[in-house]
């Protein structure tokens, strides 16, 4: 698999703060419909794909 920015995680999203970390893009939303809503629009801005990993962390990666 070659290293191209579709092997990537793009951004991540999430309600809770404590629970991710690195040095990707985070967004933090203050609840549920914050965090559908900016995945949204970040899905369509990056041209990627937004999967739920657990309730209230998304991720954006591009395939």
């Amino acid at each position: 698999m070659a290293n191209t920015l579709e092997n990537f995680i793009l951004a991540v999203i999430t309600t809770d703060r404590e629970s991710v970390g690195g040095s990707g893009p985070i967004f933090f939303a203050k609840d549920e419909e914050e965090l559908q809503k900016t995945a949204f629009n970040l899905e369509k801005i990056m041209d990627a794909m937004a999967h739920e990993v657990k309730p209230g962390t998304i991720i954006l990666v591009r395939h």
